[in-house]
């Protein structure tokens, strides 16, 4: 598996292919949804992600902007321009957020004894992005009980079925297809 190909997926599927958007703070649900307002290739989550934190705090971000950005409470729009000053530290986390992305459901499913080729791999990297692939969690659970090699189809089928795919099955589907597209050359 190569870190290339998915730095590829996740900038169509989390920025639409626009690298822009990599430097800016986004709020993919608005003020009253579960994600807090997330930035880099990787779209940290601030309010769900310690890593995310941690990025800023290297990057110079005060705790009172951190706190602001969390509770999304200022203008993430004015502090932008911090973000991208700091392009070599947001792009140091999304490497270590990619590679771990890449390692950690290979060596799961090699633990757990699934099988899944390359493009099973990808979409499964896509989803440790998106939800966090936890040990012993529903997405692992769930390729234990398949008793054969994983298809791509496999992880489509799981994520339709989760709240999120139940509404917003266009996005499950679209980020699918990208994969489907990148992988297929």
């Amino acid at each position: 598996m190569d870190i290339k190909i998915l730095r590829d997926i996740i900038l169509v599927n989390e920025l639409g292919g626009n690298r822009s958007f990599i430097y800016r703070f986004s709020d993919p649900d608005g003020p009253a949804g579960r994600s807090g307002y997330s930035f880099g290739l990787c779209q940290f989550d601030i309010a769900n992600n310690p890593e995310a934190v941690l990025c800023l705090r290297e990057c110079g971000f005060t705790t009172d902007e951190i706190a602001g950005l969390k509770a999304q409470t200022v203008n993430a729009a004015g502090l932008a321009s911090k973000l991208a000053a700091s392009r070599a530290v947001v792009d140091r986390w999304d490497d270590k957020q990619l590679t771990e992305c890449l390692d950690h459901p290979v060596r799961l499913c090699r633990e757990s004894g699934i099988v899944a080729g390359d493009e099973a791999m990808y979409h499964l990297a896509d989803y440790h992005n998106q939800f966090y692939m936890s040990r012993g969690g529903k997405m692992h659970r769930y390729l234990c009980t398949l008793q054969r090699p994983v298809e791509p189809e496999d992880v489509l089928a799981f994520k339709l079925g989760l709240p999120w795919g139940k509404k917003r099955p266009d996005d499950v589907q679209r980020r699918y297809h990208n994969i489907a597209a990148i992988i297929g050359g």
